[in-house]
């Protein structure tokens, strides 16, 4: 790794924490969050809705920018905009405010996830920023679990709205470490051939889309994260509403959880080393399907052993969230920026369009964030598929070596 990005990759690898975080610091606050705004958990959970959508669309915006203008400049917009929709949320008197930060939140969000995931995919060959995206991956999987503990000794010190200050100053600190780290320039898509100059945007976007292996691990990382934000917004209602603890109590939960995912994280990149990326994710994806099979069974009577299905669930999301990322980037160093979008939208968009679909369906909540776990099951099978068309591949080139 040259010494100039040795300074760069902590601020680059940061950006990815501010969306996680803005979902999952203030969870423990919803209780308190509604009595203050006098709205049911519906219109709680809409401003994670909300902020998920929001970080979808954003990027298929900051992608194209973010090639056009530089990895720079977008990630300072976007933490600008991050800091002012946090310090909005920390002011908020009505629900409809509060409505306005998580949008802001979640478009400047969008952008410096955007630009990250972009940034590795420009500097690294397709082996190293797999790996790289495999960590950012293991970050973005892991934040979910252990901003909750974050947020509730926050809360239970100075009340919800030490939460959007804190996403303030924490996107301060990271404004401040991409304008001293993060060098200006222009980072145009480069043509397969070689050359190099500025891509069509309606030709990368159809090169994208017509990419099967794009498509293929886009679904995994989408379905993915709809049951991740399915058992992320059930959570603080099966802790607290249905098993009675407080916020502190919930936080630790979350914050076992965390460590568990933590460790599992750093050893994704050794196991996908060992097994290959692809046999990596069909494990994940199996586990993750066991632990919602799991789900499906938690008697109401004792509420709290939701947490232990989920949890499996969880090793298996953290093998396939960021080890999908890297494959579906890996074609696309020549426009990582728009592929990054795409993808990203498709994660986050489509993963909180998941989500609040099975809702509408009026399940018992065990069963709801069951559901979400075994629709892995889709991408379970393509992957399958995909290794064992693979795996023919290579043996009909040997026959033909062979002969």
């Amino acid at each position: 790794m040259p010494k100039d990005w040795r300074s760069t990759l902590p601020i680059v690898l940061s950006l990815v924490v501010l969306s996680p975080l803005a979902i999952d610091v203030y969870l423990p606050s919803f209780p308190e969050m509604m009595g203050v705004f006098k709205v049911n958990d519906k219109a709680m959970q809409l401003t994670v809705s909300l902020f998920m959508v929001c970080v979808g669309a954003g990027q298929l915006v900051g992608g194209p920018l973010s090639d056009r203008f530089g990895r720079r400049a977008t990630a300072l917009w976007g933490t600008a905009i991050y800091i002012v929709g946090s310090l909005i949320g920390a002011s908020s008197e009505t629900i409809s405010t509060l409505y306005l930060s998580r949008a802001m939140q979640g478009i400047g969000a969008a952008s410096c996830t955007v630009t990250a995931f972009a940034w590795v995919r420009d500097h690294f060959n397709a082996i190293e920023s797999g790996k790289w995206i495999t960590y950012m991956g293991g970050i973005i999987g892991v934040v979910p679990t252990l901003a909750p503990l974050l947020g509730g000794v926050l809360a239970s010190q100075w009340g919800w709205s030490a939460n959007f200050l804190f996403m303030a100053l924490f996107g301060a600190l990271i404004f401040a470490g991409v304008w001293l780290f993060i060098p200006p320039g222009v980072s145009g898509c480069i043509h397969a051939k070689g050359s190099l100059q500025q891509a069509s945007l309606k030709n990368s976007v159809a090169e994208i889309l017509e990419n099967r292996q794009f498509i293929l691990y886009s679904m995994a990382g989408m379905l993915t994260m709809g049951a991740i934000l399915s058992y992320t917004t059930h959570a603080p209602i099966v802790a607290m509403t249905m098993g009675g603890l407080d916020e502190f109590q919930f936080a630790l939960v979350f914050g076992g959880l965390g460590i568990l995912k933590l460790s599992i994280s750093l050893l994704a990149p050794e196991i996908v080393r060992v097994i290959g990326r692809r046999l990596t994710i069909l494990i994940g994806l199996g586990i993750s399907i066991s632990g919602g099979a799991g789900l499906w069974f938690v008697p109401g009577s004792d509420p709290l052993l939701f947490f232990v299905p989920a949890a499996i669930g969880y090793i298996g999301f953290t093998l396939v969230f960021g080890t999908a990322s890297g494959l579906t980037l890996e074609p696309f160093k020549h426009c990582s920026g728009v592929a990054a979008a795409i993808d990203g939208c498709a994660r986050m968009a489509g993963g909180g369009l998941i989500s609040a679909l099975l809702k509408v369906l009026d399940l018992q909540v065990f069963h709801t964030v069951s559901l979400s776990y075994c629709l892995l099951v889709i991408p379970f099978l393509f992957v399958l598929r995909d290794i064992l068309s693979r795996s023919e591949t290579s043996a009909g080139t040997e026959i033909d070596q062979a002969a």
